[in-house]
């Protein structure tokens, strides 16, 4: 089975909560087309905050790829990452390689099919815990509870809520969380993301210490984010300092640089995304990475339904997983692509069942939601 074409697929699709920081949000697919017919479909999370760029790039590695045999989604990965060693090491160049290389994957499972979990080695976990993400800071308490009881009402396992990542406010955060647990109950799962990569002026460690002392009353499972991601440093030394675990790591491009903030310590829960570090294979070897240094691993989803699927496929095939990520800010894009809906009983997601990544990308998908030049979101 031979490349034929590789190609980017702008949409722009509505935000239906109330509440949310925008009403529309923008998404880059790639797509890998063959000469057996079959089409691949990846996603990349550059789609969400630089659009436009994507096709520019994706057409480099087609001239990598076009004619090349499908038989190794690694070696292609290789080979495509060489090309740019000089300009993209890490960061953008790797996030839209990360769409490609999953299209690679999700073709070859078309092709065998077979899902991807079972490409992988075979998924090790019968069922895993299913959480809901959402609880964005331009929410106002009222949406924010009405959301919570939504989750719970659903039966998610737990919850993940925003703090506001340009803003120092312990009490408001704290008054926020509150209004959550009570709803949630004692006995839900509930993190806070702080999103830092957002904050043109970060926390310091002193700062994130007496904002955990506010929120320690309300037994949060992780702090994600509470820190920048630029140095890993300050991130071992907060979890030498606090008892919340502390988790992070979505943003990170190639294992190698995900490596090097494990072993420097960082993470309590590790949370790579293959939308985002480089594809399946890159996030493979960072959830291995994270094992051998006995760090358990949440996958990171914030985008539509290649994003979901890919990172629930991985995350069943690494015994260090303890829990999968569910957006619910009402992303059309997250249901309408599944081959299946996504298989979710008493609060678990089990194993996919569609071959390769369980995702379509039609043509009545591409008309209804054309893509809107201006809908890239710095929030996501």
């Amino acid at each position: 089975m031979k490349i034929t074409d590789v190609r980017t697929v702008l949409l722009t699709a509505p935000y239906g909560v109330e509440g949310a920081h925008t009403r529309r949000r923008s998404a880059a697919f790639v797509e890998v087309e063959t000469d057996e017919g079959l089409v691949g479909i990846g996603e990349t999370y550059a789609g969400v905050y630089l659009p436009d760029l994507v096709p520019g790039i994706v057409e480099l590695y087609r001239q990598v790829l076009v004619g090349r045999e499908i038989t190794s989604p690694a070696r292609l990965y290789r080979d495509c990452y060489w090309v740019t060693g000089y300009c993209g090491r890490t960061g953008l160049t790797v996030m839209v390689l990360a769409g490609i290389e999953c299209a690679l994957w999700d073709v070859l499972g078309k092709y065998r099919d077979a899902p991807l979990h079972e490409l992988l080695g075979g998924a090790v976990h019968d069922r895993l815990p299913l959480y809901a993400s959402g609880g964005v800071p331009t929410m106002s308490v009222d949406q924010l509870v009405a959301q919570a009881e939504q989750v719970r009402a659903e039966g998610y396992r737990g919850f993940k809520m925003r703090a506001n990542p340009v803003a120092y406010q312990p009490d408001v955060e704290a008054e926020r969380v509150a209004a959550v647990r009570n709803v949630l109950g004692p006995d839900a799962l509930l993190a806070v993301d702080a999103v830092q990569s957002l904050n043109t002026r970060p926390w310091s460690v002193k700062q994130v210490l007496r904002l955990l002392d506010a929120l320690h009353p309300y037994d949060l499972a992780w702090a994600e984010e509470f820190l920048p991601p630029f140095d890993p440093a300050p991130y071992a030394e907060l979890r030498a300092l606090t008892s919340t675990p502390i988790s992070g790591g979505e943003g990170i491009t190639t294992a190698t640089v995900f490596d090097q903030w494990l072993r420097a310590g960082a993470f309590d829960l590790a949370q790579p995304d293959p939308t985002i570090i480089g594809g399946i294979g890159e996030a493979r070897r960072a959830c291995e990475a994270a094992a051998a240094r006995r760090v358990q691993v949440a996958m990171h989803v914030w985008g539509s339904a290649p994003t979901i699927t890919a990172n629930h496929h991985l995350g069943f095939t690494q015994p260090n997983c303890v829990m999968l990520e569910r957006p619910v800010m009402g992303n059309p894009l997250e249901t309408e692509m599944l081959v299946e809906p996504l298989d979710v009983r008493d609060g678990y997601a089990l194993p996919p069942s569609a071959s390769g990544l369980g995702v379509e990308l039609t043509e009545e998908i591409k008309a209804r939601y054309p893509y809107e030049p201006g809908s890239a979101s710095m929030f996501g």
